[in-house]
């Protein structure tokens, strides 16, 4: 690894390494017919979806995963209760010493606590912080702003008395990657308007942070599908907790400290280097982190990639060390 200067508030690192990829699951036969993705009606996204989610089973690496304890919870929202895991790595920071929220990516519409198992458990076996995964309510069943309110609920229960009755104390980092990552900035841009307690730490991995200038191509059936489930409302596309690259700059100047994992090969990259030059403008806290050779949603593949690995191993550190420097601050 290492650092490129940047201006600013803003810190570059720049990893380099072998760009050979073990990607996701075998291809299908070539001679199978091709699959479509309707997506023009809610009917059709809903079914579309839904078939979606039984192909992701088993594609993101065995359940459960080793070198953690896990327990499963429910966490109380505003809508009810969603889902959540809780990992504990053998290895695990002094009591106090804080706790990290991982919310997971696919789009809005897929991932759940199974494909997000691998990487939540690689976040706390090398953070060496207890990690708490969030299964929060999909599209296109439950649209914008629903996946953001089950975080922002999440969040503000674990810090509180509910996170307290789980042995969580000391500050809270949140973490996400892709829709996970956009999520757990608009958490962030919640906690400066003093919506939910605000994060001591942010990794925010290969986030969408542009629904205004980058939208799918029409030739894009599971980008369509993506962008017509979470954002029905078209006119949401410019709320800032869905494009935070239009957030003010007092916003973006007191988000709370970030390192933003850049995928080198990644279509969103040009957006996310668009936020990283604006919060840099602004004065904002931000390190960003290019991940050389590497596409989108590489960190599914940490359990099957060693060069995949390598580059969560180095963000996930981060993380556990910001979160102790964090708590650290508060004894002193």
């Amino acid at each position: 690894m290492r650092v490129r200067e940047g201006s600013g508030a803003v810190t570059s690192l720049v990893v380099e390494l072998d760009p050979e990829f073990v990607d996701a699951p075998p291809q299908p036969d070539p001679s199978a017919p091709p699959e479509t993705f309707p997506s023009g009606t809610h009917a059709e996204r809903v079914t579309t979806a839904r078939r979606m989610r039984a192909a992701d089973t088993g594609q993101f690496g065995p359940v459960p995963a080793p070198g953690v304890e896990r327990s499963e919870l429910s966490v109380p929202t505003r809508a009810g209760s969603i889902a959540a895991r809780l990992y504990r790595p053998h290895s695990v920071s002094a009591p106090g010493a804080g706790f990290a929220v991982w919310v997971h990516g696919g789009g809005f519409v897929l991932g759940d606590l199974d494909t997000a198992e691998h990487t939540a458990a690689e976040l706390a076996r090398c953070s060496g912080l207890p990690v708490i995964s969030l299964d929060y309510r999909r599209a296109p069943e439950h649209p914008f702003p629903a996946a953001v309110e089950d975080a922002q609920d999440a969040v503000t229960w674990l810090t509180g008395e509910g996170g307290a009755g789980l042995g969580l104390r000391g500050p809270c980092a949140v973490a996400g990657d892709s829709a996970g990552a956009s999520t757990a900035l608009a958490v962030c841009q919640l906690a400066v308007r003093g919506e939910v307690p605000r994060p001591a730490f942010a990794l925010l991995a290969y986030p969408d942070v542009d629904h205004v200038t980058t939208r799918a191509d029409e030739r894009d059936e599971i980008g369509l599908l993506f962008e017509r489930s979470y954002l029905p409302d078209d006119a949401a596309r410019t709320d800032p907790l869905v494009s935070p690259v239009l957030a003010s700059p007092e916003v973006l100047a007191a988000l709370p400290p970030s390192l933003l994992l850049i995928a080198e090969r990644d279509g969103f990259r040009a957006g996310e280097e668009r936020f990283a030059e604006r919060v840099r403008a602004a004065g904002g806290p931000l390190t960003v982190l290019t991940a050389g050779g590497m596409p989108h949603g590489f960190l599914d593949q940490t359990w099957r990639s060693p060069v995949a690995r390598t580059h969560a191993v180095a963000a996930f550190g981060l993380v556990g060390a910001a979160v102790r420097e964090a708590a650290a601050a508060d004894v002193g």
